[in-house]
C-alpha cells in the first residue's frame, strides 16, 4: 500500500524531488508551541524564569510560545498542570484566525475535538454571546470536554449532533462557524504502518464526499453575513481546494470566497494555493509546520 500511497501523491507533487521533500517532513517531529492568554502571561513568564527556561514568543503570533529547544518533548513543562498554557500545532491557530470570532457572536465548531481550537475561540467570545463546541465521536467530546472545562470554559454548551443538519433546528442562526473537517491527515497515516495499510484513493474521495455533505449542511445554518471557515490537514487537493470548487459550483449563488490573506492580518506562514489563490496553504517541506489548508466562505 505503501506504493500506492506514493503513487497517488505524485501526481500533485511533480517537481523534481518535491515528493521525497513532502514525505520526509512528514516524518519530523515537531514540538507543539504553546498558547496562552494576556492574562496568564506574566506569570507564566515569571515561572519559567524561576526554572532558568527561556521565554521566546512565537515571532507571527504574540499569544504562544516556543518549547524551549532545551527541554525533551516528554518533560512536563511549568505552568501546564496549572493550565498556563495549551500546547498545539502551530497551523493550527490558523483557521481561527481566519474565522475571527467576535465577543457577542453566536458560534459553531463543527468538529471541535480534541479541543485546541475550541478553546482559542472560547477564549475570545470570553463568556459572551453563544459557542456550541459539536464532535460525533463520544471519546473525543470527553477529552473535549475536559479541555474546555479545565481552563474555565466549562459553560460552553458541549454537543454530539451530526453537524450537517444541525440547520434543521438551527437555520441562518450562527454568526460563524468552524469546520476543522475530517481528513485524510497524511501526517498520521504515513507514520502509521497500520493507518497505511488501510490507505486507499477511495478513502480520499469518501472523505470528500464527507466534507462537501458537512459544507452544504453548515451553510443552511450560518445566518446571511456569516463566516465559514474550511479547514484541513490534508495534502491532497482533492480535499482542499478541488473540495472548495464543487461547493462553489453548487452554492455559489448563496456564499462568496474570501481571500484568506484579506481576513488574517498577521504576517503568518504559508502561501496562497496555487490552484485557488484565495485560498491557503502550508506545506511542511516548504514552511517548517504540519500541513494545513484554509477556505474562508461568507454568506450572500
Amino acid at each position: 500500500m505503501m506504493m500506492s500511497f506514493i503513487e497517488y501523491y505524485q501526481q500533485w507533487f511533480t517537481a523534481p524531488g518535491e515528493l521525497a521533500a513532502v514525505l520526509q517532513a512528514l516524518q519530523q517531529s515537531r514540538q507543539p508551541i504553546l498558547r496562552f492568554t494576556t492574562q496568564h502571561q506574566a506569570a507564566l513568564e515569571q515561572l519559567w524564569h524561576s526554572h532558568q527556561l527561556p521565554f521566546q514568543i512565537l515571532p507571527w503570533y504574540a499569544q504562544a510560545a516556543l518549547w524551549p529547544n532545551t527541554v525533551p518533548a516528554e518533560i512536563i513543562l511549568p505552568g501546564y498542570d496549572e493550565h498556563l498554557f495549551y500546547a498545539m500545532n502551530a497551523a493550527s491557530l490558523l483557521p481561527v484566525l481566519a474565522l475571527q470570532p467576535q465577543p457577542g457572536e453566536t458560534v459553531f465548531d463543527a468538529c471541535a475535538a480534541p479541543g485546541g481550537k475550541a478553546l482559542m475561540i472560547a477564549e475570545q467570545l470570553n463568556h459572551t454571546g453563544a459557542f456550541i463546541a459539536n464532535d460525533s465521536s463520544p471519546a473525543r467530546r470527553q477529552r473535549l470536554r475536559q479541555v474546555l472545562n479545565d481552563y474555565g470554559f466549562s459553560d460552553t454548551t458541549v454537543s454530539g449532533k451530526k453537524a450537517e443538519i444541525i440547520y434543521q433546528r438551527q437555520p441562518n442562526y450562527f454568526d460563524k462557524i468552524l469546520l476543522d473537517a475530517p481528513c485524510s491527515s497524511e501526517r498520521h497515516v504515513y507514520n502509521s504502518p497500520n493507518h497505511l495499510q488501510l490507505w486507499s484513493p477511495n478513502r480520499v474521495r469518501s472523505l470528500q464526499q464527507r466534507q462537501l455533505a458537512l459544507l452544504g449542511g453548515l451553510l443552511l445554518a450560518l445566518k446571511p453575513g456569516g463566516r465559514l471557515v474550511y479547514s484541513t490537514c490534508a495534502l491532497t487537493p482533492e480535499e482542499n481546494e478541488l473540495v472548495v470548487q464543487k461547493f462553489l459550483d453548487k452554492r455559489g449563488a448563496m456564499i462568496t470566497l474570501r481571500s484568506f490573506a484579506d481576513c488574517v492580518s498577521l504576517p503568518v506562514p504559508g502561501e496562497p494555493s496555487q490552484l485557488l489563490p484565495a485560498t491557503w496553504r502550508i506545506f511542511p517541506h516548504r514552511h517548517q509546520l504540519d500541513p494545513m489548508f484554509i477556505a474562508v466562505f461568507e454568506k450572500k
